[in-house]
């Protein structure tokens, strides 16, 4: 967790980065802070003709807002700890704070701890002419004569129920959400170790945790995202007078990023043929939310 000391007259933007269980929020999200946090050397320089810029991007994980154990509820058809029940999973209403402490003062609440670094993490390179070109080009916005909106900063949100509740998602000015077939999730959480906990401990899924708990959770929070409550391939829904304020409702303006693995076979674009499918896979979700967050900065802020 990184915490910018820049001052809270910048703008902040928030950037979400939603999905399933390891769909690779954390990852790409991480690998965006690489792409934008290089800019704030440059953009903070004291020369007389800076014109504004990104400044700084640091990251807020949905999981540390997640309550403790012992409160969750027990799903009583398996007899397990319920860690993804979408009401109560999240204290959203803490998480909500923290946002808008964050964007009126440019800074975490004092109270706030993250233990995301207890977390393992794959290692998960991206294609580096990918990650130049981007980090290239948010560099250029100090020298853009059309970018008016001076210093930005950018906290990218990532988590499993970023969308769910209305609160949270209006904090949101970019939304993308990774879309990851079932069974790519099931191989993927069955290889994790586990997910370090506000307490210290360790989570392990009991066997047949995914399909019995996580994945339809996932289903509960996502299906009126999507048409026909199809969380795989639904089209997204758009939102209608008065579902902006729905839990688990038509999310406006989101740009879901559908990341089956077969498509990432062979060589890519600026990619070595060697690099592994997950490489390719984050690479094209890095460019895709580069382009998402430049749309965003140029036409819309």
């Amino acid at each position: 967790m990184t915490e910018s000391s820049t001052g809270s007259t910048s703008r902040i933007v928030v950037v979400g980065v939603g999905g399933a269980t390891c769909s690779g929020k954390t990852t790409l999200a991480k690998h965006l802070i690489q792409i934008l946090n290089p800019l704030a050397d440059a953009a903070g320089c004291s020369s007389g003709s800076h014109r504004g810029g990104i400044t700084d991007a640091f990251i807020l994980h949905q999981d540390d807002f997640a309550p403790p154990e012992a409160t969750l509820p027990v799903n009583e058809e398996f007899g397990v700890t319920d860690w993804d029940h979408p009401p109560t999973a999240i204290d959203y209403k803490r998480m909500y704070g923290t946002i808008k402490h964050i964007k009126s003062t440019g800074s975490f609440p004092p109270e706030f701890t993250s233990h995301d670094h207890l977390n393992s993490q794959p290692d998960c390179p991206i294609s580096e002419t990918v990650s130049k070109t981007w980090k290239d080009k948010f560099g250029s916005l100090t020298s853009l004569n059309t970018f008016s909106a001076g210093d930005v900063r950018i906290l990218l949100a990532d988590g499993f129920l970023l969308y769910y509740d209305p609160d949270v998602r209006s904090t949101m000015d970019v939304k993308v959400f990774l879309r990851t077939p079932r069974a790519i999730l099931r191989q993927r959480r069955e290889e994790r170790f586990g997910y370090a906990t506000a307490e210290g401990t360790v989570w392990k899924d009991p066997e047949g945790y995914f399909d019995n708990i996580v994945w339809p959770a996932y289903e509960l929070a996502h299906k009126g995202v999507f048409s026909n409550h199809d969380v795989e391939k639904g089209e997204t829904l758009c939102a209608g007078a008065g579902e902006k304020s729905i839990a688990g409702g038509p999310v406006e303006g989101l740009k879901v990023l559908d990341t089956d693995p077969t498509r990432f076979e062979g060589a890519q674009p600026g990619q070595d043929s060697k690099d592994t499918t997950f490489s390719k896979e984050m690479t094209w979700l890095v460019d895709q939310t580069c382009a998402a967050i430049w749309d965003f900065l140029t036409t819309k802020l």
